[in-house]
């Protein structure tokens, strides 16, 4: 996001930009107005009233208050009963349309910037997790799992070597034996003393061989988030490392912005990214429909009026497939009949914005139905068990994706995953350490692959990855520190840990150009990595 400052004077250069293409409109104006005389004809008469009315919504916009007041004068008498469009009352007010012209530049405009940031953009760097532990055994097998999973893990085995770390750095959770040698419930005790120095408490897991009262009823009272059992379930273990540690990477709403008028749209644009949504803008409604193909808005802001096409019938268009029928529509226009708003509404509009409008009353808007419209497809999106995307989202991600290479070129490496011999696993321990065995190899696609990265569970035990702009080396690369990890990872089953190892297939586009053809690709190699021995990543051969 840019500061406040540089946003005002975006905001102003759109402005200044706006009154210095005043006499394009009036000449606009005047040639409406000739066209109508000429003809008298309805589809004149519309071309006048646009041009009316987005001077009506602009002036507003850019603070011309006394502009858009004549503008909009103009407009509501060419939309009156045809007694009253007289022309000598539209050419008086056409004049008075001049005159405020030329008064626009002159105005001082109190840009209102106190906005919400609703989307933060957050990093998430190397999480650091402090260990207390003095059981060798133990100490190295939770320092290996963590760090699979992308933590950086910290040893200690006296409580106060924990102490003396925690002064120098403040690590993002720790994990601490109940049970040392230095007491029974020396880990508590030593809990109680470190946040006692502490603002806020560090968070902490306890891990012990003890299951009473006493002791857990103590982890409570020190500020212990969680509780477990000796022997550890190592992944029950991360998940709580993940929850208590986890910076959430909250995307941006992509928002499409249509607007005939550049400068508003622009504006408009500029507001919401202040608030750090991504916006794309449209000033040519014929572009909207490949625009919603290739960009995924999660709404559209659009006006009513605009050449070739009304906004009311470019939402009738957008509503006709029905992979759009929840796409969230918001008008922002100065039309202020409520009947007109209403009629916007029922053919395919889910809200309607009057020009002008507060920007934080604009930002909390779109934020609540861009939010809405984001868990409702969420929650049609992903896969239940993993809470990645499902099979369908996923193939629909990849069309996506292949087709921005072809428009924009670039490359794509698309990987297909799957666990060796999981039959066997769940046939041996159970289908809840099959379950568990597909959670973290989920997690640990989601915490190794970049934010970019598209995840998504293809099927069964099979998985599916999306890499932008990576090329086919590149992506063998991480994809092999991907298998190296997942086969380092140990999975509680029963009275015993076992390891799982996993297979991949790579294909890249636009080598590979034809969506059906990437996919079958990919699989092919999958396959042959599977047939040539399992855990293995292999790609597609490139000519060199």
């Amino acid at each position: 996001m840019m500061d406040k400052d540089k946003l005002k004077a975006q905001l102003e250069a759109l402005r200044q930009n706006f009154i210095a293409q005043l006499p394009e409109r009036l000449t606009a104006l005047e040639s409406a107005l000739q066209s109508w005389r000429q003809g008298l004809g309805e589809a004149e008469l519309v071309e006048f009233h646009r041009a009316a009315h987005s001077l009506t919504g602009a002036g507003a916009t850019f603070g011309c208050d006394e502009l858009s007041k004549v503008a909009r004068a103009l407009e509501q008498q060419l939309v009156s009963s045809e007694l009253a469009r007289e022309l000598d009352v539209i050419e008086t007010l056409l004049e008075r349309v001049r005159v405020a012209m030329q008064g626009a530049g002159q105005a001082q405009v109190d840009y209102e910037l106190e906005l919400p940031a609703v989307v933060p953009l957050q990093s998430q760097g190397q999480r650091v997790v402090f260990l207390l532990e003095d059981e060798a055994e133990s100490r190295k097998n939770l320092v290996v799992q963590l760090e699979h999973f992308g933590y950086k893990a910290e040893l200690f085995a006296r409580t106060s070597e924990l102490v003396t770390a925690i002064r120098k750095q403040r690590p993002a959770a720790i994990v601490v034996n109940v049970v040392l040698l230095e007491g029974d419930l020396a880990g508590i005790d030593v809990v109680k003393a470190i946040n006692a120095e502490q603002n806020d408490p560090i968070p902490t897991i306890f891990i012990s061989p003890r299951d009473d009262m006493e002791a857990r009823l103590g982890a409570v009272r020190a500020g212990g988030r969680a509780y477990f059992k000796k022997p550890l379930s190592i992944e029950s273990l991360v998940d709580m490392v993940d929850e208590l540690t986890s910076v959430e990477k909250v995307q941006p709403f992509r928002i499409l912005v249509v607007d005939d008028s550049k400068s508003q749209a622009l504006y408009y644009a500029s507001l919401l990214g202040q608030a750090g949504m991504e916006t794309e803008v449209i000033t040519d409604p014929k572009k909207v429909p490949d625009a919603i193909k290739e960009y995924s808005p999660e709404l559209v802001l659009m006006d009513m009026y605009m050449p070739y096409c009304s906004g009311v019938e470019l939402a009738a268009v957008i509503r006709q497939q029905p992979s759009y029928l929840g796409l969230p529509i918001v008008f922002l226009s100065a039309e202020t009949d409520r009947s007109i708003q209403l009629e916007a509404m029922s053919t395919g509009g889910d809200d309607f914005l009057s020009k002008p409008i507060k920007p934080a009353n604009l930002i909390k808007s779109i934020s609540i139905r861009a939010e809405r419209y984001r868990a409702l497809r969420s929650r049609m999106s992903q896969d239940s068990l993993t809470g990645l995307l499902n099979h369908r989202r996923i193939m629909e991600a990849l069309s996506r994706e292949v087709a921005k290479v072809k428009r924009h070129g670039g490359v794509l490496s698309f990987a297909m995953l799957d666990i060796d011999l999981f039959k066997q696993v769940n046939d041996n321990y159970g289908h809840a350490v099959g379950d568990r065995v597909i959670k973290s190899l989920a997690r640990l696609l989601k915490q190794r692959l970049r934010n970019t990265d598209i995840i998504g569970r293809y099927g069964g035990e099979e998985f599916a990855v999306i890499m932008p702009e990576t090329p086919l080396a590149a992506a063998t690369m991480v994809m092999n520190e991907v298998r190296r990890r997942f086969a380092g990872l140990l999975h509680h089953a029963g009275e015993q840990d076992i390891t799982v190892t996993l297979s991949v297939g790579l294909a890249a586009a636009p080598a590979i150009s034809d969506v059906g053809e990437l996919r079958e690709a990919a699989d092919q190699m999958l396959y042959q990595a599977k047939h040539d021995g399992r855990n293995q990543v292999v790609a597609v051969a490139t000519s060199s």
